[in-house]
């Protein structure tokens, strides 16, 4: 008999879907995640994550610095923190860490794709009515999303937004209040974020943290909503799921009697290894990030664990197109260092170059290098072919990316058009970091479009490593979350003997 009925590597948007799905079926299930728990409990004040003016070992996960893009080099304590900065030849990648994993450091922003565009990178087994109508719903019913209102807009703190928004309609976008819409148009996004909370930090009750640009380490406040105390809440109080921190997955294999084996290190933490051990399992979900995902069946692959994974594994990834550029010398005042990420998206989904969407990311730093107050800065998120490939390497234990960036055209050519009927310049624009990879185990070809590994029974990939490189030009959280709701759906009614 294995040690439990199903397992679930890791706790961001796939692997809490899975967790609760499966506790709501009464289905005795284990989430193994390598982060520590982060709970709230003053949020009257910065104590429970770091900040990016005060970084210490919360802000990274296992690191001696820090290596947060534009706060590198800080020396830090080595502590299992919030952040795992991961450099490349051609591209740093961010990962969250911690029980609800990248929703801990993400922007809280979920947007849904265009019907068209989403065609284009799906299967078309994947239907996107169903998507529009079930999954996407389901996935906001849970999260409870909320666009920003009108009286936090009109703040100082979201200056910059408001100057993005005319500077969007006067180079002629429409204002939209369908997200989905095609054409090219701006709109509110449905925020993973209790406006309530922000105006509780505008009015000093509460930390000021959203409002002063604090995601990637965390939010103190509490404003951002993350899947602790949403799908992972739920899924605890169903009573069949244990979610256990701190258990450090380095190896899974094919059992010999059937089902699998999972290896974990059990860490303290200053990261140091307390224990080693072996769970045995029914169903084993991989959710532990594309990359985590990937590494796990390329090193299983690699060692003869699971030798019957297909010689598509590790291709197919993307980057989900991401851009970031500066626009600066703008005549309005912006506070580039106040806000929120997302809030608002301009979509140009008719960019002659390649469909885009740009959102303003400000950044505290950005008080310092913008003197003036009058730059924006945005992830511009591009619809792109590019897609590279992942490799393992036995000798040192490590995932290899085998990828080189291309999207800025699109974003340049957005970029130019806002600026050339509202004044201002280009300042910079580059393809160096992202939190968006996707890939490596994709649908349709090292799993079907239910998640379902090929040639093995009861193995399933629920998380990015499924996407097939891109969720069109869009973050990928909510989708992400939506395709694994889709997935335990179709695993739920036709693979679990209950």
């Amino acid at each position: 008999m294995p040690d439990v009925q199903a397992i679930v590597v890791g706790s961001g948007f796939g692997g809490a879907v899975a967790a609760l799905r499966l506790g709501q079926a009464g289905v005795e299930t284990l989430v193994l995640e390598r982060g520590r728990r982060w709970t709230i409990e003053d949020p009257t004040r910065n104590a429970t994550f770091a900040t990016f003016e005060k970084p210490d070992g919360r802000a990274a996960w296992l690191a001696s610095v820090t290596k947060t893009p534009g706060y590198e080099g800080t020396p830090i304590e080595v502590y299992p923190g919030v952040l795992e900065v991961l450099p490349g030849e051609a591209l740093t990648f961010l990962a969250g860490a911690g029980v609800g994993g990248g929703s801990l450091v993400y922007g809280g922003i979920l947007l849904q794709p265009p019907e068209a565009l989403f065609k284009q990178v799906f299967p078309s087994a994947i239907d996107y009515d169903e998507m529009d109508t079930v999954y996407y719903p389901r996935v906001r019913s849970v999260i409870k999303t909320a666009p920003i209102p009108d009286d936090v807009l009109d703040t100082d703190y979201f200056a910059g937004l408001r100057v993005l928004r005319d500077h969007a309609l006067k180079a002629g976008f429409s204002y939209e209040d369908d997200e989905t819409d095609g054409g090219d148009h701006l709109c509110k996004l449905k925020m993973a974020v209790d406006w309530d909370v922000v105006r509780e930090e505008i009015a000093g009750t509460k930390i000021p943290s959203l409002i002063v640009a604090e995601f990637w380490y965390g939010n103190n406040s509490g404003a951002k909503r993350t899947l602790e105390r949403d799908y992972l809440k739920l899924a605890e109080e169903s009573r069949a799921v244990e979610i256990r921190p701190l258990h450090v997955v380095t190896e899974i294999a094919e059992a010999v009697k059937g089902g699998y084996r999972v290896s974990y290190e059990l860490i303290d933490e200053a990261g140091v290894v307390a224990q080693r051990q072996t769970l045995t399992c029914e169903y084993l979900f991989l959710a532990a990030g594309t990359l985590g995902t990937c590494k796990l069946l390329l090193k299983a692959k690699a060692k003869g664990k699971l030798p019957r994974v297909n010689e598509f594994l590790g291709h197919g990834f993307g980057n989900d197109g991401d851009v970031f550029l500066q626009r600066g010398e703008l005549s309005e005042i912006t506070n580039p260092h106040l806000g929120s990420p997302g809030c608002l998206a301009v979509c140009n989904y008719q960019n002659r170059r390649q469909p885009c969407v740009m959102m303003r990311t400000p950044l505290p730093r950005f008080a310092k290098d913008f003197p003036a107050k009058n730059a924006i800065s945005s992830f511009v998120f591009t619809m792109t072919p590019n897609r590279g490939h992942l490799s393992y390497d036995a000798t040192t234990d490590a995932l290899q990316v085998h990828f080189i960036p291309e999207a800025h055209d699109a974003a340049r050519h957005l970029a130019e058009r806002l600026n050339e009927v509202n004044g201002g310049r280009l300042l910079s624009i580059a393809s160096t970091v992202t939190g968006h990879q996707l890939g490596g185990a994709c649908m349709g070809q090292v799993c079907d479009v239910s998640g379902r590994v090929a040639r093995y029974r009861k193995l399933y990939v629920v998380d990015g490593a499924l996407i097939p490189g891109s969720t069109t030009c869009v973050n990928p959280a909510l989708t992400i979350a939506a395709i694994a709701e889709r997935c335990m759906d179709d695993i739920l009614t036709e693979d679990m003997e209950r």
